[in-house]
């Protein structure tokens, strides 16, 4: 099958930034794309590197593409995620992931909590602060400590070491700099969570798998470690990835099914990822979910996972590919692939 694949790089950029931007910071690195391309191509498909340029929909038509690997994140706005996604339905082209409405909503924070909390699913109380609105009620009903956070970000980005804050001085500052640096979208004020950051791993469609459950360990062991932007470029550094940790064993069975109602709630297709934070005293809370993960076979956490739990990335990537395909039925569903494949030995949910 001729399978495109499409995704930003973060050394192909659309116009200058610097080096130190954050702008690329969801971005893939090449070697992540030839990496998923090498797998695609061994398992028989011709692979065309379509890029997410202005001529995306005049290549896909020339190339004749009969499915897309989507990576793609996009370039701006808060429904950057959703663009190829769109182009690619308008064209009729099948692609793996998520749909652009699942992928618009958990990209807004906001709106993913509504959604969370709709579905039954804790998230830590907070408020939205625009531009221009007056800074006096950004704590309002809220206990501190407070973090800010971007509203429609991924992958970190304006969330800092120093977005934790004590008092409403440093909240006032933290809101202004995001304004500053995000001037097109509001600011996201939450109470901060003392505790441990854990992430799952949702696959599947119509009967969707637990793919795991991991603990980002802080070792430093300090009491106010959160995943931020400096944490994860500095990840091999300061923080230890732990599938089999006490409070996974503890609170597994709870975990497992918040994930899966938020995968379901936000309506993901193939993959998801969905992070929490577990306080001291084990209360769960819902932090975000990303329908379209990062797949860097160096770095990203979902990959860190599923090696972590016996997954080589080549089954891991061809696991994905199955699903998307099968959604489509391009492929038999009960293939040679999904039979062998570590992850559909997984317990079912």
């Amino acid at each position: 099958m001729r399978v495109g694949i499409t995704y930003n790089l973060k050394d192909e950029l659309p116009f200058n930034v610097s080096l130190d931007s954050e702008f690329f910071e969801e971005f893939d690195t090449r070697e992540t794309v030839e990496a998923i391309s090498a797998i695609l191509v061994k398992k028989g498909h011709e692979v065309v590197k379509l890029g997410a340029r202005a001529d995306i929909v005049e290549r896909i038509k020339k190339e004749r593409i009969r499915f897309v690997f989507n990576l793609a994140e996009g370039y701006s706005g808060r429904n950057r995620e959703s663009h190829i996604p769109c182009i690619l339905e308008m064209l009729n082209v099948p692609y793996s992931g998520s749909d652009p409405l699942s992928l618009g909503l958990s990209l807004d924070k906001t709106l993913s909590k509504k959604i969370a909390q709709l579905a039954g699913i804790p998230t830590p109380s907070y408020r939205v602060v625009r531009m221009g609105q007056d800074l006096k009620d950004a704590d309002a009903g809220l206990a501190y400590p407070l973090i800010t956070k971007p509203s429609w970000e991924g992958s970190s980005k304006g969330i800092y070491n120093s977005s934790k804050v004590s008092n409403k001085t440093e909240l006032e500052k933290n809101i202004l700099f995001l304004f500053e640096k995000y001037p097109d979208q509001p600011v996201l004020v939450e109470e901060y969570i003392q505790g441990r950051e854990v992430t799952a791993g949702i696959i599947g469609n119509a009967t969707p798998r637990l793919l795991g459950l991991m603990e980002i360990v802080n070792r430093n062991n300090t009491d106010d470690f959160f995943y931020s932007l400096e944490v994860k470029r500095n990840w091999r550094k300061l923080v230890d990835y732990k599938t089999d940790s006490n409070i996974i064993k503890i609170l597994e069975g709870q975990l497992c099914d918040y994930a899966m109602a938020a995968f379901k709630e936000f309506g993901c297709r193939d993959i998801a990822r969905i992070d929490f934070k577990i306080s001291w005293d084990n209360k769960i809370f819902f932090l975000e979910i990303n329908p379209l993960p990062g797949l860097s076979p160096e770095y990203s956490d979902l990959v860190i996972m599923t090696q972590k739990l016996g997954i080589a990335y080549k089954d891991f990537i061809s696991e994905i590919l199955h699903q998307g395909l099968s959604r489509y039925n391009l492929v038999d569903r009960n293939s040679l692939l999904c039979r062998d494949s570590l992850i559909c030995q997984r317990k079912r949910l």
